[in-house]
């Protein structure tokens, strides 16, 4: 019931998301700026932003919290499978495929990595939210509103990770700072905000070895630095004036688009994102519509391609590992 609950959900934010991003366009003029642009670059972004994956699940062993070698291959073919079922699965289902095909291959405890799968993606929140913030401090002619707000956002950011670098190192303190702060409230929401609350600082890990912590904040550079390029090669192909700024803050855009709950593949959310994002820039919505289009299946197509083939070479049954999640 809960599931059906959230798949309509994320239809009709899908729906209404859709709606605003394409309201008003012409799809006509749409088509033709799709058949000008640069096919030799938007291939190579393509290309880029679907290898670069590889670097993303390198640093994903970083927060598995076992001292056993994983196989380099299982832990690259279990991500390029997570992203091709979160194109194609609702309710973000991505994300219990990847955990359950990196836990069946290599017989690692299924809690740990879907540990790990939090902290991921927690680390990923807070780094975007970091470049979004920076990237809006220099972004030129934005209102002195959006800086300040950016500027707000990046401090309450940090003191963010601070507190939860704190509580995940401490967590005995954290339950008793989180079992004194909600005993306040109603026994039944308390124990759920309890339960909750510590449940979501114990999953919180990593590992701490030097080498690691280097290589955490190493991949993440590089993965980055990749995607940064596809993104300004693809905006180069439409045209579209593209730096460095631009680049890691169309990322971080686009990372939040894809990160609300919808249906599969972010559709809809993440078009809406774009969109939004590149009209703060003083890109035309008739232009930032196509590359909105173009720019998702960058991350639909070769990705799943790529998806499909390493789940036939695994043997991975994809609805056993759907079930998973109950």
């Amino acid at each position: 019931m809960k599931k059906n609950i959230q798949i309509i959900l994320g239809i009709v934010i899908t729906i209404i998301s859709l709606y605003f991003a394409f309201k008003g366009i012409d799809y006509k003029e749409t088509i033709e700026i799709i058949k000008n642009v640069d096919v030799l670059k938007v291939a190579f972004a393509f290309i880029i932003g679907t290898a670069f994956i590889v670097v993303r699940a390198l640093r994903w062993e970083c927060f598995i919290p076992t001292d056993r070698p994983i196989r380099k291959w299982v832990i690259i073919s279990a991500a390029y499978i997570g992203y091709m079922a979160s194109n194609v699965l609702p309710a973000k289902l991505g994300e219990v495929v990847r955990a359950y095909v990196l836990g069946e291959k290599e017989d690692l405890k299924k809690s740990a990595i879907f540990a790990s799968v939090v902290s991921e993606r927690l680390f990923d929140c807070l780094t975007g939210v970091v470049i979004l913030s920076i990237s809006l401090i220099f972004i030129e002619n934005l209102p002195s509103t959006v800086s300040k707000a950016a500027l707000i956002l990046l401090a309450f950011t940090v003191v963010g990770i601070i507190i939860l670098v704190v509580l995940s190192k401490n967590k005995i303190m954290a339950h008793k700072i989180f079992h004194k702060v909600f005993s306040i409230l109603p026994q039944n929401i308390a124990n759920k905000l309890i339960d909750f609350s510590c449940n979501f600082i114990d999953g919180i890990g990593m590992k701490t070895s030097p080498l690691y912590i280097f290589l955490l904040f190493f991949y993440t550079i590089l993965y980055l630095a990749g995607q940064v390029f596809a993104i300004n090669l693809l905006l180069s192909a439409f045209s579209i004036k593209s730096s460095l700024i631009i680049g890691l803050f169309m990322f971080a855009v686009s990372g939040f688009g894809f990160a609300v709950p919808s249906a599969p593949s972010g559709i809809g959310p993440f078009e809406w994102a774009i969109i939004f994002g590149l009209s703060l820039v003083g890109v035309d919505k008739a232009l930032a519509a196509p590359y909105a289009l173009v720019y998702h299946l960058l991350g639909i197509v070769p990705v799943s391609i790529v998806g499909a083939i390493c789940l036939f070479s695994l043997g991975i049954n994809l609805k056993a590992a759907t079930k998973s999640d109950k």
